[in-house]
């Protein structure tokens, strides 16, 4: 089974750094497509574009509505219509709810989950003024489904992301369009390496126990892990599936205690 994108075009949020995003870019551009890669630094988009065949980079802080519309007027000029965008912008949280202020609440849910609303909403419009029958995917998270200390903000996000993800299948399903999601657990990239030594004054060992002790299949999840999942989604190979939510957490999420707690 071979997935062709070629001739097809696709908006990678929050995609020009090495974590979730950077897989996603590498599977559809392995699988022939179009990218359209942005963040918020325009220095570091510019340097993902030189990593794939074919891609353009684009600045823009997708939390602000008239920088979403900037972002869609420079894709129409540059690329023409999309086929697909995938909602990977997001920022993390690790503080408890009664502590946190206003100010990183709002920095919080205007990028988790009102940027990918104002860009699934652009991009549902354009799919249905062109007649395309696109793809958005959203990538949520295994702490949407089950949670732990610190994060029950990061989480309502996410949950808030799931229920967009089924809600806008059913309202846009009548014209064509699919929306999905997947939902990574503990991913080995840069970004959660610092995120972990952080947290743990044994960061090498606490991933060791993540890995052997709390998943089913005891191998790290990669970035490609994700995008490959991504791929088959936005693929024909998925048409018949939309508003699900694919756990891609190596079945993190389905233990109820640790691989050595019942030996």
């Amino acid at each position: 089974m071979k997935i062709d994108l070629s001739n097809k075009n696709f908006l990678v949020t929050g995609s020009a750094g090495f974590g979730v995003g950077s897989g996603i870019c590498k599977a559809i551009d392995n699988a022939g497509g179009t990218l359209v890669i942005n963040d918020l630094s325009g220095k570091k988009v510019q340097e993902a574009t030189t990593q794939y065949k074919n891609a353009i980079g684009i600045q823009a802080d997708i939390s602000k509505s008239e920088e979403v519309i900037h972002l869609f007027d420079e894709i129409k000029k540059q690329v023409g219509p999309l086929h697909g965008v995938v909602n990977n912008a997001g920022i993390g949280h690790r503080k408890p709810a009664h502590m946190t202020d206003l100010e990183e609440f709002d920095a919080l849910f205007n990028t988790n989950f009102k940027g990918a609303w104002m860009i699934s909403k652009a991009f549902a419009q354009d799919c249905i003024e062109h007649q395309i029958k696109g793809n958005i995917i959203n990538i949520s998270s295994v702490h949407a489904f089950n949670s732990t200390n610190k994060y029950s903000l990061y989480a309502s996000t996410k949950g808030a992301l799931n229920n967009l993800t089924r809600g806008l299948s059913i309202e846009l399903g009548k014209y064509g369009i699919r929306c999905n999601g997947i939902a990574p657990g503990y991913v080995d990239s840069a970004y959660n390496v610092k995120a972990v030594n952080e947290w743990s004054d044994e960061p090498e060992q606490w991933i060791k126990d993540q890995v052997e002790e709390y998943q089913s299949l005891p191998k790290v999840i990669t970035s490609t892990d994700c995008g490959n999942a991504v791929v088959f989604l936005l693929s024909e190979y998925s048409k018949s599936i939309t508003g699900q939510i694919i756990k891609v957490d190596s079945g993190f999420t389905n233990l109820l205690y640790s691989n050595s707690f019942l030996p």
